[in-house]
């Protein structure tokens, strides 16, 4: 079938929620960067008190950890993933983050527990203090868009701490460690609901933006839609010489047909003609109403002009066949104009172009192509 959206627009909603969310974790650079500052000079103060080899080891584990993380969304961003990012990509870029926040956590979670081994209640506050802050930003911030994330490193750190309480000989510091577990609840349900949040408000803008770029009778792209596939095969031609054709159809007869059997019907023949162009197109290829009985299609990449004519042919033999509707048997045909970029322009003008050659085709009588060559259209069949 032939491509109606975007290569983004095709997936299901479930892939396209990923992408948008993915690309939401790495917009997150200042709270990564103030985090993982918060933990590396956090582990290089339990060094400075400690003195210890162990904790040495934390501290040089936290800047590793501290710039893979943010070299991690720097790479990102610098790949142009950011921009064009399918769901097996976005599932990789996915769990490289989950790692590093799972090592994050892990780095945390060893400072607690070296804390608590020992008696300086200034670095058993500090690491409390990382802990609840972690699972603070976490829960609340970008990242619960990805809950196991979330909840995951919220459990490593909540688990090492509350542990260390609950085998410290003191009942205090027990009692410590069972609040925490019940805070680990309390963690578990924010995480699950910002994510749910978050994926109810991303389907929304989705349902609006597919809704603002299609045309509701049909469901094929719109002309918004249509100008900025234009763009982007454009953009394409510019920078890989990636040739294209506008095919611009306008239906011979249409007008009669809902003056004869009324507009229901008439509704219902611009979807069986959208339906049969969709069945003609190549995958790639794009089909839109531009309104009313105007259709447009966008072939990408074309040889040549015989590529152009073929396509025409195949659309014209399709749309001119008869339609069995209701008992009724309904007979149209189209009039096809073609312009081909580079030779024709680009963009906006190619569309213009197109339209210009339709209009061509229909003066020289209906049910038939006209390719647009130069400055003015020829080669009327």
């Amino acid at each position: 079938m032939a491509r109606t959206t975007s290569r983004m627009d095709k997936l299901p909603q479930p892939d396209l929620i990923r992408v948008g969310l993915v690309r939401l974790l790495y917009s997150a650079l200042p709270q990564v960067a103030s985090v993982t500052t918060g933990v590396v000079v956090g582990a290089w103060l339990v060094v400075w008190r400690s003195g210890s080899g162990w904790d040495l080891l934390l501290a040089w584990l936290a800047i590793g950890m501290a710039a893979g993380r943010l070299g991690l969304l720097v790479a990102f961003h610098q790949s142009g993933d950011d921009k064009t990012l399918s769901p097996i990509v976005a599932k990789r870029w996915e769990c490289a983050y989950g790692a590093g926040s799972l090592l994050m956590g892990g780095v945390i979670a060893g400072m607690s527990l070296r804390a608590l081994s020992g008696a300086d209640a200034g670095m058993q506050l500090l690491c409390l203090g990382l802990t609840m802050a972690t699972c603070g930003g976490q829960s609340s911030t970008r990242v619960a868009c990805r809950a196991w994330i979330s909840i995951s490193t919220g459990s490593i750190v909540l688990a090492a701490f509350a542990g260390g309480c609950l085998l410290h000989p003191d009942t205090s510091y027990q009692i410590v460690g069972g609040l925490l577990l019940l805070y680990w609840y309390s963690h578990f349900e924010a995480c699950r609901h910002g994510a749910q949040t978050i994926m109810a408000l991303h389907r929304a803008q989705h349902s609006l933006a597919h809704q603002a770029a299609h045309d509701d009778l049909t469901g094929l792209p719109n002309r918004a839609a249509f100008r900025e596939y234009l763009t982007e095969a454009s953009a394409r031609l510019k920078r890989f010489g990636q040739k294209y054709a506008v095919l611009a159809l306008d239906l011979d007869g249409f007008k009669q047909v809902n003056d004869m059997y009324g507009h229901t019907m008439g509704d219902e023949v611009l979807r069986r003609i959208a339906h049969r162009m969709l069945g003609t197109l190549r995958p790639g290829d794009l089909v839109a109403r531009l309104g009313g009985d105007e259709f447009a299609v966008l072939q990408v990449p074309v040889s040549g002009r015989d590529a152009a004519i073929t396509l025409a042919e195949r659309l014209m033999a399709e749309i001119n066949a008869p339609y069995q509707i209701e008992g009724q048997t309904i007979v149209l045909n189209v009039s096809i104009g073609i312009a081909l970029a580079p030779e024709c322009g680009s963009g906006e003008e190619l569309l213009r172009r197109a339209d210009e050659a339709s209009y061509e085709a229909k003066r020289a009588g209906k049910g038939r192509y006209c390719i647009a060559v130069s400055r003015a259209p020829e080669h009327v069949q």
